[in-house]
Order: structure tokens, then sequence, then C-alpha cells
């Protein structure tokens, strides 16, 4: 279905109403506002998460898709190789993944609203469930760092605030004391 190069960024406890009135009278559209759950796999040793890789199956708007993400580098941006596929029943490739040794390490659900300006993608997600304490964020992600970080100053956001993070940074930073 899908091999490509993600470069994304996050940029934590944004205030959505003012970045998305931005997004938009800069010609950006809105895509979609859906609600997506995921389940995070990895085998006995931990060795996928430990190499800073991705295997994950998602239930989305549009369907099922079997993720894994290969992390190239991380700087400025995160970047990935991610290979993804259309699956066509969760539960059977759930149970294909355990049968191959996979442990399901987290299961997730969030409301993601996607935008799009000038090729390049502007999520918000919020986390619901045991994640619910993690404050909405803005995910962005481009053809390049260089247009990343151009987006990030025509909106206006520090770039200090812009981290290469994947989602178990988020749950580290913003760990339940």
């Amino acid at each position: 279905m899908a091999n490509i190069t993600e470069i994304e960024v996050k940029v934590l406890e944004v205030g959505r109403p003012l970045l998305e009135h931005k997004i938009l009278a800069l010609g950006g559209e809105k895509e979609f506002e859906a609600e997506f759950s995921a389940i995070l796999f990895d085998d006995a040793a931990g060795s996928i998460r430990g190499a800073g890789n991705l295997l994950r199956l998602r239930k989305e708007q549009d369907g099922v898709k079997l993720t894994f993400k290969q992390t190239v580098s991380t700087g400025v941006a995160k970047i990935m190789d991610e290979h993804e596929t259309a699956v066509a029943d969760f539960e059977v490739m759930r149970t294909i993944l355990a049968s191959l040794g996979y442990r399901e390490m987290l299961a997730l659900r969030k409301m993601r609203a996607q935008f799009s300006l000038d090729g390049q993608h502007l999520v918000f997600d919020k986390y619901f469930d045991e994640l619910s304490h993690i404050p909405e964020f803005l995910e962005i992600e481009a053809q390049s760092e260089a247009a990343l970080l151009e987006l990030v100053d025509v909106l206006g956001i520090e770039r200090g605030q812009v981290l290469p993070w994947n989602t178990h940074d988020l749950m580290v930073h913003y760990r339940k004391k």
C-alpha cells in the first residue's frame, strides 16, 4: 500500500483554536476528524521499541492498517521509513501477530483532526482512556526538515517547542507521578 519516508515532529500543549484558525487562513484544509484506535506490538525482548521502531495495528476511518516504522534518524525531526498495508480484519491480524510471538504493548484510542497545508499534514491528537492525561498536541509531517521548519515559523511556533518524539516519549514526559 505505502512505503514512504515520514518526517515529523510533535508540538506539545498547543492552543488548537488559534493554530486551526491560522492553518485555515493560510489556505489549509481540514481533511477529517475521527476516532482512531491502535495496538502497538513488540517481541518478547522489546527489540522493536528498543531500536526506536514501531509495529502498529490501527483502525482508522477508512479501514484497518498494519504499519512498521523504522527509524532513520532523529535530529530536528523524527525521520522514519514507513511500510504500511491495508488489512481486511483487525481481529484476525491481531491473532496472527500474537501467534507469531508479538506481544501487545499498548492499546490506545485518540481523536484525530487532520489538516493539510501546502502538501504538509498537521494533526491534532487527543488520547482517551489511560493516556487521557496527556494534553492535546500537534503533529506536523512534511516532505523535508526545511519545509517543516518553514511551516513552524509561518505558524508562529517557537522552534524550542518542536520535538522529534514518538508516543513512548510523550508517555515518559507526561508520566503520572
